[in-house]
């Protein structure tokens, strides 16, 4: 019985999709959940939004290479995210689309932030997320919503602290996790960054997460970023690269990011490896 069981499992796996990260976050192979950042409000942390007084438009290009046993797959992906600090109400709206082999993934996130202290914030992301897989000559399209509620805290000018909760209500109880980041600023030009996480409703050991990146300014407006993680509930685990250039209006991100998808059953997944790069534009009024 538990053969053919496995058996029938094994014929319904598909090929993995992962979850959307900007060119800056790739770079740190997804830390950032204590970092003040604006354009990733929607993705890392809605929180950090509400520390910024201005509008941004943002756009980026990525592209996927799947690799398996099997074939050899790409995606084709792009992102738009608009954010505005400007009022007493911090808000940003993405938009994401990948497609392969006329397959389309689509993605809509809405986060709003707003200060509760002279160093602390909170925030709620909304996401609507679409992906559709490939099953013999059928199409199967899987649609659910997320609820991400998130806080920050500044304890002095190197030091913050950030938390999350990924999909509290388990919508998708695969991504459902809480999790703690720390950011801490050494020598004002490199800075560590590190995310701790996991599901708290099963084996803690058996479904943590961690991340841990760092960034080290060059001159003063550019910025080398490297990271690694590992996620044991969705059985990945990667690195990225990436620079970064910082302008007072305008900023620029290059990244690359490998990541190793291992076989599952229970996640019907097949054993990958997963390539990105990606570059990105901001412009900040």
């Amino acid at each position: 019985m538990k053969f053919t069981l496995a058996c029938l499992l094994t014929t319904f796996t598909f090929a993995k999709t992962l979850n959307f990260e900007t060119a800056r976050t790739k770079s740190t192979a997804g830390a950032g959940v204590a970092s003040i950042l604006m354009n990733e409000a929607t993705v890392t942390n809605p929180a950090p939004l509400a520390f910024f007084n201005l509008s941004s438009i943002y756009f980026e290009k990525f592209s996927s290479t799947i690799t398996n046993d099997d074939n050899s797959s790409e995606l084709d992906n792009y992102a738009f995210i608009a954010s505005d600090s400007s009022k007493n109400l911090k808000g940003s709206v993405a938009y994401i689309k990948s497609s392969s082999d006329g397959l389309k993934n689509k993605q809509f996130n809405v986060a709003f932030a707003a200060t509760t202290g002279k160093k602390s914030a909170a925030g709620i992301t909304y996401k609507d997320v679409k992906k559709q897989y490939r099953f013999q000559n059928q199409v199967i399209t899987k649609n659910y919503k997320q609820f991400v509620p998130g806080v920050f805290h500044v304890v002095n000018q190197d030091f913050s602290l950030g938390f999350v909760a990924i999909d509290p209500l388990r919508k998708n109880p695969q991504e459902s996790k809480v999790i703690l980041g720390a950011q801490y600023t050494v020598l004002n030009y490199i800075t560590l960054m590190l995310d701790v996480g996991a599901d708290y409703k099963e084996d803690l050991n058996s479904k943590s997460l961690i991340r841990s990146a760092a960034q080290v300014r060059i001159f003063n407006d550019f910025f080398f970023r490297v990271g690694a993680y590992e996620d044991k509930g969705l059985k990945e685990r990667g690195n990225g690269i990436g620079i970064g250039w910082v302008q007072p209006k305008l900023v620029i991100d290059l990244a690359l990011k490998n990541t190793k998808v291992s076989e599952s059953l229970e996640l019907q997944q097949d054993k990958e490896e997963i390539k990105e790069t990606s570059f990105s534009l901001s412009y900040r009024f």
